[in-house]
C-alpha cells in the first residue's frame, strides 16, 4: 500500500482513498458525538450552507466553529467537552469547521473517504486494511505555514505506522500533540472556547472501536461510524 501525504493547501482531486485528519478538534468532536448516540453528521464547508441544510432538516443540530470560536446561532460548538450534556441519541448533526470539514469537502471526488483523530486510530487502520487500496492519501488538515499542524502530522505518523506494521510508541505521539502550536491553546480548564479537557479527550488514543466513513447521499457528505 502506497501512502501519500497532503494538506489543505496542496490536496488535489484524489479519486482513490483518502483519510482526512483533524485531531484538534473536528473529528475528535465527531467521534465523541457518535459515542453519545448521534446517527449521522452532515459535513459542510460554509456557515450559510449549514443553515440552509437545517431548513431542510429542521430537527438537525448545528455544530461547529469559525476560526475555533463557536458560531452564533449554532446548537453546539466544536468541542468534545461540551457535548457531555447534549442529548444526541439518534440525532442528525450538521458540522462545519475551519479545517476538518473543509478537508472532506475538498476530497469529495475520492472513492473512499475516512475521517479520523487519535481516538479512532486502530479502527481506522483496520478499515483501511480491509479496503486494501493500492494507495491511500493522509490529508493533514491542520498542517499550515508557521509551524501549525504537528498534531495532525503526529496522527498521520501513527496511522502510517499501523498500516505498515511498525507503529511508533504512542507516548511521543501524545507529547507532540500536547506541545503542538494548536495544542498549546488548551491549557486553561476554565477557557470556554479552548478547554484543557478537549486536549485530554483528543489524545485518548483508541478510545473508540469504530472508524468514521463518509458516504455521498443526495449531494451531501454524510459521516457515520463503521464497526468491524
Amino acid at each position: 500500500m502506497e501512502i501519500k501525504r497532503a494538506t489543505l493547501e496542496n490536496t488535489g482531486n484524489e479519486k482513490g482513498t483518502i483519510v482526512v485528519i483533524d485531531v484538534l478538534r473536528a473529528f475528535t468532536t465527531a467521534a465523541y458525538a457518535f459515542d453519545l448516540g448521534a446517527r449521522e453528521i452532515i459535513l459542510v464547508s460554509g456557515i450559510d450552507e449549514a443553515y440552509k441544510l437545517r431548513d431542510r432538516f429542521p430537527d438537525a443540530l448545528l455544530m461547529g466553529e469559525a476560526d475555533g470560536v463557536p458560531v452564533e446561532g449554532f446548537d453546539l460548538g466544536n468541542s468534545p467537552t461540551y457535548l457531555a450534556d447534549a442529548d444526541l441519541k439518534d440525532r442528525r448533526l450538521i458540522h462545519r469547521s475551519t479545517a476538518g470539514t473543509q478537508g472532506v469537502v475538498r476530497s469529495a471526488q475520492a472513492n473512499n473517504i475516512l475521517a479520523t483523530g487519535l481516538c479512532c486510530m486502530k479502527a481506522t487502520a483496520q478499515r483501511l486494511l480491509s479496503i486494501a487500496p493500492n494507495c491511500v492519501t493522509l490529508l493533514q488538515t491542520g498542517l499550515l505555514p508557521g509551524g501549525w499542524g504537528d498534531e495532525d502530522a503526529a496522527c498521520a505518523d501513527l496511522l502510517e505506522g499501523l498500516l505498515s506494521g511498525a507503529p511508533p510508541s504512542v507516548g511521543p505521539i501524545i507529547d507532540r500533540v500536547r506541545k503542538s502550536k494548536a495544542g498549546r491553546k488548551f491549557i486553561d480548564p476554565s477557557d470556554a472556547v479552548f478547554p484543557a479537557s478537549d486536549l485530554d479527550l483528543a489524545v485518548d488514543i483508541d478510545r473508540f472501536g469504530f472508524a468514521m466513513a463518509v458516504t455521498k447521499r443526495d449531494g451531501m457528505l454524510v459521516l457515520q461510524p463503521v464497526y468491524g
